[in-house]
């Protein structure tokens, strides 16, 4: 009899111990997803009110892999420039804030992609310069948040107007995109540039229908969330979560959740954005 309650004993605890261990276990009691982004970018990632809850296309997407991981989310707000370095550390556990991925960011993290976009022409209404490419911005005054994509493209841009003889562009860094809305408001810049679905969403929202979009997006690329080289398992889990999001809908229900339906993709790929690079 002693024997027996003692091997019941032995399976109670290890039961126990699985519970703990695995998925079974409480979401509030699981260690928290450290989720790097910077939160300046709605409709992706915002703070309606400064400091409360983080809201966003990105930030749903980011706690529905939580709790299909079985662990809930804790975001980290940092500057966009400084996110990468973040998960290549080892300081936040995954990255997911409007992030281009691209070849050369693939060095440093590898990209689970999850949505299409593409960048975007903010102007004053009316379009005063009309400008609808990146080749009328020579001689403008145009601003991007340091450390994207878009920054990088102006920067190439006014070295090829400097070659054809015309006016370089004068870069203005700011530290997010509304400040960039609000710059172009104020007369500060000509243009702002950032990705579609933050131009679009803040020439609806901001400056009373003062602000407009200029022409298509251009250079689709696919957002990737940025997990630390080698981290295969969480790599993989974020796939499989994805996947999943896919199949049952539930991805499709954020998407239309927050007006992004058109960037929606159907499959979900690691590190593909060289398939979109031209």
């Amino acid at each position: 009899m002693a024997r027996s309650y003692l091997v019941r004993a032995i399976a109670a605890i290890a039961l126990l111990g699985s519970l703990v261990g695995g998925v079974a276990m409480p979401l509030s009691a699981a260690q928290p997803l450290r989720v790097g982004t910077d939160i300046s970018h709605p409709p992706l990632e915002f703070y309606r009110a400064p400091g409360g809850r983080v809201r966003g296309f990105d930030a749903d997407v980011a706690r529905e892999i939580g709790k299909r991981l079985g662990r809930p989310v804790r975001f980290v707000d940092m500057p966009f420039g400084k996110l990468l370095g973040a998960v290549a550390s080892g300081n936040v556990d995954f990255t997911i804030s409007s992030m281009f991925d691209l070849p050369t960011r693939e060095k440093v993290a590898d990209f689970v992609d999850y949505f299409l976009s593409g960048t975007a022409i903010m102007v004053r209404a009316g379009n005063p310069h009309d400008v609808f490419t990146l080749a009328g911005f020579c001689g403008l005054t145009a601003s991007a948040e340091v450390g994207t994509f878009q920054f990088t493209a102006l920067e190439e841009q006014s070295q090829r107007c400097r070659a054809l003889g015309l006016g370089g562009i004068h870069i203005v860094s700011v530290a997010g995109d509304e400040q960039g809305a609000r710059a172009l408001l104020a007369g500060r810049v000509d243009i702002h540039i950032a990705d579609f679905p933050i131009v679009s969403y803040l020439a609806r929202t901001i400056g009373s229908g003062k602000l407009a979009v200029a022409g298509r997006p251009f250079n689709q690329i696919p957002y990737g969330i940025a997990v630390r080289k080698g981290n295969v398992a969480l790599r993989t889990a974020i796939v499989d979560a994805l996947v999943g999001m896919v199949a049952d809908g539930s991805y499709d229900r954020l998407l239309k959740k927050w007006h992004l339906q058109a960037g929606a993709l159907r499959s979900i790929p690691v590190d593909a954005g060289n398939l979109y690079q031209h």
